[in-house]
């Protein structure tokens, strides 16, 4: 038997303290879905965030209401669209990838009211249905109470599901994740071919992923390379022979990393750690000791929380570029007094000046925002975009407000409140981590310092 080792943790410590962060967001997937095997196409990483993340708001949706009879769920598209990480305005797009789930066939085995088990096969998404702000779907009727009354159930962080780029990182965490509380720490051992399906799907007899070496280094050691940098999982793959020449089955060891061990006991408490513990934090951040001993002089726990808070969000934002240095972000960030809720902190230069740069850096926001929305607002479906329009109407008081029908007559005057008013419903108010950004890239301050 051979085995693939795991990245060196190190190399990932900084983005492994990112991810620690953030607050988990659990699903209690039940492990005949996690198991399910998809049909009749390939599932997009889209796709299976999105079916997460309608499961877990009728779970939650069960919880508010026990007992009620729910045949069909709403949620909120913006709430799905932040679960799954989807940042395009292009609604079109969404509601075709949703749609197409109703393409895809899956079998599993359930039970029945008699306790007896069954093999059964359904589309995954029997029924989805939108509107302007909601999305409405519906379980077959036969594994409807496996999905949201599950006797047996793996524990789904979707926070960590979510960062991953590949698909088929997605879907192998999703299984071996199941397996992170076995005492043997190893997964079952299947065919390669059915771990294939697992983190791929079907292929056809023409495919190159029929070829073991080929499907290894295009689906299946990236996805074990990105989970092991940016999961709380480290797998190692193991490839057993049987005793001839090619291999035949696979199985994984899957540790969790002692970073969130802690987490799952309860043992860490990020706002109230002494001077210690911030020094190592700042470490893990890439501060150097001479910045560190300066901060830490310099700022009280509470600034240096806020700070770390600030820049932490930033570094995970997958829609914007790339923090080269987050710990020259943070040092900037508190100096620039940017993080939101911080107790007052030493002035940096410039003095009244500063007020003013800062005004100045927010009108040059504002402006931004108002010619996205535009853009935005330029690309939209017609049916969207009047949508919007008669939502906008509805709110304004007096008539000279009101966007006219006709699309000659709409003015700048008009146009350019109902811009701010689209910006911010797409995006909500502007907040300090994203001024701080823009005036970064925009050139209006530097980090590099």
């Amino acid at each position: 038997m051979m085995s693939m080792s795991r990245d060196d943790p190190n190399n990932s410590q900084m983005a492994l303290a990112l991810l620690f962060e953030q607050k988990p967001e659990i699903l209690k997937k039940p492990v005949q879905a996690v198991h399910m095997a998809i049909t009749g196409g390939i599932q997009s990483k889209t796709q299976r965030l999105a079916f997460n993340a309608m499961l877990k708001h009728a779970l939650e949706e069960q919880a508010r209401n026990p007992g009620e009879k729910v045949d069909t769920y709403s949620i909120s598209r913006v709430e799905l669209m932040r679960t799954i990480n989807y940042t395009s305005p292009n609604r079109k797009h969404l509601k075709d990838t949703l749609t197409a789930m109703q393409k895809l066939t899956v079998q599993w085995d359930y039970l029945r009211q008699d306790g007896d088990s069954i093999w059964g096969s359904c589309v995954l998404l029997p029924f989805v249905g939108f509107d302007r702000d909601k999305i409405y779907y519906s379980y077959s009727p036969q594994i409807k109470p496996m999905l949201l009354e599950p006797k047996i159930y793996a524990r789904l962080d979707l926070r960590i599901q979510r960062a991953f780029r590949l698909d088929a990182s997605a879907a192998l965490y999703e299984w071996v994740n199941r397996f992170r509380t076995n005492p043997s720490k190893l997964t079952n051992e299947m065919g390669w071919e059915e771990w294939r399906w697992v983190i791929y799907g079907e292929v056809n007899e023409k495919s190159v992923l029929n070829e073991y070496k080929i499907f290894k280094r295009e689906k299946l050691k990236p996805a074990i390379l990105e989970i092991n940098e940016k999961s709380d999982l480290a797998i190692t793959l193991h490839e057993n022979r049987d005793g001839g020449r090619s291999v035949k089955y696979l199985q994984f060891t899957v540790e969790e990393k002692d970073i969130f061990k802690l987490e799952q006991d309860g043992d860490k408490d990020a706002s109230s750690g002494g001077r210690a513990e911030w020094d190592k934090r700042l470490e893990n951040l890439g501060v150097s000791p001479r910045d560190r001993k300066k901060i830490l002089d310099s700022y009280s726990l509470e600034d240096v929380e806020a700070g770390w808070q600030f820049t932490t969000e930033r570094v995970n934002d997958k829609t914007k570029p790339a923090i080269k240095s987050p710990a020259a972000y943070l040092k900037r960030a508190l100096e620039g007094k940017y993080a939101p809720e911080a107790p007052a902190q030493k002035p940096i230069a410039g003095g009244g000046g500063e007020i003013e740069a800062m005004k100045d850096i927010q009108a040059r926001f504002s402006k931004k925002r108002h010619d996205d929305a535009a853009a935005m607002f330029v690309e939209m479906p017609d049916e969207d975009r009047e949508a919007a329009v008669a939502e906008y109407n509805a709110l304004q008081e007096v008539s000279v407000a009101l966007i006219p029908a006709t699309a000659s007559k709409r003015t700048a005057r008009l146009m350019v409140p109902f811009y701010g008013w689209l910006a911010k419903k797409y995006w909500g108010e502007p907040t300090a981590q994203e001024i701080f950004e823009f005036a970064v890239t925009s050139g209006a301050i530097s980090i590099n310092r």
